[in-house]
């Protein structure tokens, strides 16, 4: 498999959402323009964010899929998940983005019956954006203490994952499963077998990521972007 370069990948959104924003020197902008750049860009935005976090399980499934580890290559993909869960600038943007759409929502220039339907659309953005957005601070905020309390308590019972267990697993967590095994490598030479299997791991991390906010954004964001270039023709 090709390296994971999740620091290039955002920088190259970043890139890709300046390219959606930019207009000529001086050219007046309308605001039905601006919404639909918007719109747009949270709309790439969130998509390449998915992709980014499964590229990311897939690697680290791949790594430990081979039967001899390579520890470069778990260095790596920790480097590149920690850019992932700490990287603030396209949160932030949605973050913006947010605020605006729903500022446009309420706008008085969509008060007439005309608009109904493209407000209803903007308004009902606002709820899986939201749960989007938090669930990327979680990535962000999680209480690494609290992860590590969860990996002891698996690690001692030297028990298979229960149900309760393998909802816990998410990027995070498997990034500080990650830290204990290259922390068992440097010690032991090997990875403790009371520690859970990282492959597992990864694939409950894949079963427990909500793919339907990204499916409503992108269908919401869709329709409301078609209403938008109607009004512009």
């Amino acid at each position: 498999m090709a390296p994971v370069s999740i620091d290039i990948d955002i920088a190259s959104t970043v890139q890709a959402i300046d390219g959606i924003f930019a207009h000529r020197e001086g050219e007046r902008i309308t605001i039905w323009e601006l919404l639909e750049h918007q719109l747009q860009a949270v709309s790439l935005t969130v998509g390449n964010l998915d992709r980014m976090y499964f590229r990311l399980l897939a690697e680290i499934e791949h790594i430990f899929e081979q039967q001899q580890l390579s520890p470069e290559r778990i260095a790596d993909v920790i480097d590149q998940a920690s850019v992932y869960c700490n990287d603030e600038r396209l949160i932030l943007r949605l973050v913006e983005w947010r605020g605006m759409i729903q500022s446009a929502a309420f706008n008085h220039v969509l008060d007439q019956r005309r608009y109904r339907d493209l407000a209803s659309l903007l308004r009902s953005v606002d709820d899986p954006m939201g749960r989007y957005i938090e669930r990327l601070y979680r990535l962000q905020d999680a209480n690494t203490k609290d992860i590590r309390e969860f990996l002891q308590r698996m690690q001692n019972a030297n028990t298979p994952e229960v149900p309760a267990h393998n909802q816990r697993w998410d990027l995070r967590t498997v990034l500080e499963l990650l830290k204990l095994v290259t922390t068992h490598l440097t010690e032991y030479g090997q990875i403790g077998g009371d520690l859970p299997n990282p492959g597992h791991a990864c694939e409950e991390a894949v079963r427990n990521f909500d793919r339907a906010l990204a499916l409503v954004l992108v269908q919401l964001i869709g329709r409301a972007r078609e209403d938008i270039a109607m009004e512009r023709l």
